[in-house]
């Protein structure tokens, strides 16, 4: 299974590759903003995307709607990441048609879960 990281958080894209490749998940990229997530999304295949609510450019929400929009790739799965832990939150990342949501600090082993569910339903 293919994974692709949008965080603007580099020691979050770290923690999150590493466990995802330890998992024995490839990660195609760990990029800093959503607009370079777009981009590779449109020229790489992507299993998962794992994208941070909160970055510069397009917001993970912002791209998950773009993704939902375009039928070449409305059926990638996607995990949100944010530590706004506000119920309005869980609801925009529902509508937006985000697969889940895991919020900030989180439990390493929860985002491998999540990654092996993805991966079991390919």
């Amino acid at each position: 299974m293919r994974v692709l990281i949008a965080d603007d958080d580099q020691d979050l894209c770290d923690l999150i590759t590493i466990a995802v490749e330890k998992a024995g998940y490839t990660v195609v990229a760990a990029v800093s903003n959503g607009a370079e997530a777009w981009n590779l999304l449109q020229s790489d295949e992507v299993d998962l995307a794992v994208l941070d609510i909160s970055m510069p450019e397009l917001t993970g929400l912002e791209l998950t709607e773009k993704i939902r929009a375009d039928p070449e790739l409305r059926e990638l799965s996607i995990l949100i990441i944010t530590a706004n832990v506000q119920p309005s939150t869980a609801e925009a990342v529902h509508l937006a048609g985000a697969n889940g949501l895991i919020t900030k600090p989180f439990v390493v082993m929860d985002l491998v879960a999540f990654v092996r569910d993805v991966a079991d339903r390919l």
